[in-house]
């Protein structure tokens, strides 16, 4: 089993913080509890809907499944009910992950600072046509562990002549292995 495309795009020895470490290097399921807050436009709206998103909640329930699928990991995320299914794999050409939400690819670089990965937004494209880059959103998204050894995370996107698309933060904590995926 490889690393997930995160820990790949990082250099070698890169020491995450143990709960990082372990969800980007094994299948799995987690849960734990986030809130999630929409952007309030209908542009917003509409592209939420394309990426498959949910339309928001606060201290919901949310559980992740990871698995691998031969070169691509398999991120099935469960906001209480509203199901967001992506497909990661590494971009080796642009040294950086490619997420697919349904018609939405989004090229990401993980950067290490110290005790978080920090991931920021390279590329996208919608239906396959990539986004000019002054209309490419700008996220501000954290990876780290807390003080209980539990993966938080605090993800959003805001993007020019939109605004605000999403943010959705919380914590998860290791249930159970899974199975890899052929």
């Amino acid at each position: 089993m490889h690393p997930d495309p995160f820990l790949q795009a990082l250099p070698v020895g890169t020491n995450l913080p143990k709960a990082l470490q372990a969800l980007h290097s094994t299948g799995g399921f987690y849960s734990g509890r986030c809130s999630v807050t929409p952007g309030k436009g209908w542009l917003a709206k509409l592209a939420l809907r394309f990426a498959g998103m949910p339309s928001g909640g606060d201290d919901i329930p949310v559980r992740l499944r990871v698995e691998q699928e031969g070169n691509a990991w398999i991120w099935t995320r469960d906001f209480d009910g509203h199901i967001t299914r992506s497909r990661l794999t590494l971009d080796q050409d642009q040294g950086c992950v490619c997420e697919q939400f349904g018609q939405v690819s989004v090229w990401l670089k993980p950067v290490f600072a110290p005790e978080r990965l920090e991931i920021q937004i390279m590329r996208l494209s919608l239906l396959r046509v990539p986004f000019p880059k002054v209309l490419l959103p700008q996220s501000k998204t954290e990876e780290w562990q807390d003080d209980e050894g539990r993966f938080r995370f605090d993800v959003s996107a805001r993007m020019p002549l939109v605004g605000a698309l999403i943010r959705y933060q919380g914590w998860l904590t290791f249930d159970h292995a899974g199975t890899r995926v052929d």
